[in-house]
């Protein structure tokens, strides 16, 4: 039922006349059109705030498909749409000020477990943690692992090609979907799935918008192969955003998935998702290895991944994170596994404990640890796992190229399980930090080759400092991300101006170190710099965009604009930006918005004003 309130009037004409056509031609969800839900679902993990025309609550693929054909018809080209689950994208993916589809409120039913084959069968507003919880009495997990698992859908992690902890071993979410049905613009229904040269033919033979999607992928693929080897770098986390390196898997086969994963909502909508699952690990351990200064964690990266033991991940930690971890009560939970060295002396690393014994640094003591890298094993066999890691820790005894503390272990799920909510709650706290200077995500998740990441952060380091900016680092050694967050108030016109100039000297330093300014959360707003990145590639993304979407409508701005829109890239080799792509100084700011707030009503409301829109949030 489509509520009818006072903001009614504020709605554009044309999106009213488009959602009456929408109930008439059968839209079973609801159409929520007040201030308050438009509001609600204005912001997301990100800096930013776009008032859509409306919310759009899908009861099911059915729904899916009539909103579909309906904006793919000739008479509503000027309408545009974006899906949203949990709104836990740090750079505005899911934000719109068009028409929001969130399918979190209904689309939400895990519809299938098959244990034997270990896959599943879930609609796109299924939560992660959800998932999992079902999946946990058959010993069965969905991977990747994500610090927002409590509130992000399983459709938002394919629309970002989510990855996180443990990607080395696990890989990102792409290398867990076996099959997407996936709703096209103008209502086709398709399910993809990797196929056979034979199997592409068939679908390339078709007459519709499916024949001509595989068409345009088809030949990308086959005709730019060398462009693309030589444009994507050889990362763990690769690139998110039509992935066109994986449009050929390793078997041979023609994988359309590649490009849906990733693709932000700007290619069709994702109604349900068939993925494989993996049998969780019998045993576990985690190494905690102490440093007195964070860039010897950054350095020892090299050491920690030349061993045979092959680690599952390994998470390093700041000491900015690690100052507020050791003032805050969860500090006391995980002491006994981060004791101070005597007199500063350094504890040789061949003396690790297995229970710590060093007496801990009290709660307001100033830290004597800068730097932490939490290094997990996990094995079916315990006997295997006790060899993995004694090998790891002799393998470091005899390396000498960083100081370290010394290490202890957690052992078991309990344990490793304390360390991590250590982690995350102090990750968590960076956001509380006192006065209007906020840590902050738009330079949170570049990615850089694990051996220049010491070096890159150096740089990337004196660049915030130079600024004079306070900042945190937490992230995945192994995979060469690393999470920064400046602390800035975006209510002060002086240093929200900042996100440009760091943002365009950020992307300049991951060129340099052959990485990548987008490594694990999406591009979004942050789209712009995709055609400097790919370019003579860059048109190859636009013609897949337009084989797709050929007027824009889905998530516009995002990733790649249709073929056409934007100059000749041989004409402009150094940098050139497509006009139709959201910039990162474009798009209103929340603080933007807040700042014309009486002071007095945002102190008074200051919980409210600091919650950005995503799942965790609600209530």
């Amino acid at each position: 039922m489509i509520a009818r309130l006072d903001s009614l009037s504020r709605v554009d004409a044309r999106y009213l006349a488009f959602l009456e056509a929408l109930r008439q031609a059968g839209f079973r969800g609801d159409i929520a059109l007040d201030y308050a839900n438009r509001t609600v679902l204005a912001t997301d993990n990100s800096i930013y705030q776009r008032l859509p025309q409306a919310v759009l609550y899908p009861r099911d693929a059915d729904d899916l498909q009539r909103l579909a054909r309906l904006a793919g018809s000739s008479a509503y080209r000027d309408i545009v749409l974006a899906p949203r689950g949990g709104g836990t994208g740090t750079n505005g993916q899911s934000l719109t000020d068009g028409l929001m589809v969130d399918v979190s409120r209904y689309m939400n039913e895990i519809l299938e477990i098959d244990v034997e084959r270990r896959r599943v069968r879930v609609q796109a507003g299924v939560v992660k943690d959800q998932l999992n919880a079902a999946l946990k009495p058959h010993g069965l997990f969905f991977a990747p692992e994500l610090s927002t698992s409590n509130r992000a859908t399983l459709g938002g992690m394919i629309a970002t090609d989510a990855s996180g902890q443990g990607s080395r071993e696990y890989g990102k979410t792409r290398d867990h979907v076996l099959a997407l049905d996936s709703i096209m613009l103008g209502g086709e229904r398709f399910v993809s799935r990797p196929v056979s040269d034979a199997e592409l033919a068939a679908l390339c033979a078709r007459d519709d918008s499916v024949g001509e999607i595989h068409r345009v992928a088809r030949d990308i693929i086959d005709s730019q192969r060398e462009r693309i080897e030589a444009v994507f770098p050889p990362l763990n986390r690769c690139l998110t955003g039509y992935d066109l390196a994986h449009l050929r898997t390793a078997e041979g086969l023609f994988d359309l998935n590649s490009v849906l994963c990733g693709s932000e909502g700007s290619l069709g909508f994702v109604a349900e998702a068939t993925l494989n699952v993996l049998p969780i690990p019998r045993h576990s351990l985690l190494v905690n290895i102490r440093y007195s200064g964070f860039m010897d964690a950054l350095r020892d990266a090299k050491a920690l991944m030349a061993s045979h033991a092959k680690p599952t991940s390994i998470e390093t930690i700041d000491d900015s994170v690690l100052a507020l971890a050791m003032e805050d009560f969860v500090w006391d939970s995980v002491a006994e596994f981060f004791p101070a060295p005597d007199n500063n002396r350094p504890e040789p690393l061949s003396e690790g404990l297995e229970v710590a014994t060093a007496p801990a640094t009290r709660r307001g003591e100033r830290p004597t640890i800068r730097g932490i890298n939490l290094v997990e094993f996990n094995d079916d066999d315990p006997a295997a796992l006790e060899a993995r890691v004694a090998a790891f820790t002799e393998h470091l005894a005899a390396d000498t190229s960083v100081e370290r503390l010394g290490y202890t272990r957690a052992e078991g799920r309990e344990q490793i399980g304390r360390v991590y909510a250590m982690r995350k709650r102090a990750v968590g706290l960076l956001g509380n930090a006192k006065g209007e200077k906020r840590p902050i995500p738009f330079v949170e998740d570049t990615a850089v080759p694990p051996e220049h990441l010491a070096d890159y952060i150096a740089e990337f380091r004196a660049l915030l400092d130079g600024h004079g900016l306070s900042y945190g680092m937490f992230g995945h050694v192994d995979a060469g991300v690393l999470h920064v967050r400046p602390a800035i108030d975006m209510k002060d016109p002086v240093q929200a101006a900042l996100i440009r100039e760091l943002s365009d000297a950020v992307a300049a330093l991951t060129h340099k170190y052959h990485g990548l300014l987008w490594g694990e959360h999406g591009k979004g707003v942050r789209s712009e710099y995709a055609p400097t990145f790919f370019g003579e590639l860059y048109p190859s993304l636009q013609r897949l965009k337009a084989a797709f979407d050929p007027h824009n409508q889905l998530n516009p701005g995002k990733i790649a604009t249709p073929a056409g829109a934007s100059p000749d890239v041989a004409e402009t080799p150094v940098k050139w930006v497509d006009a139709g792509l959201l910039t990162v100084d474009g798009v209103p700011t929340r603080g933007e918005l807040d700042r014309q707030i009486d002071e007095r009503v945002w102190r008074a409301h200051a919980s409210a004003v600091y919650c950005n829109g995503n799942g965790a949030c609600y209530n």
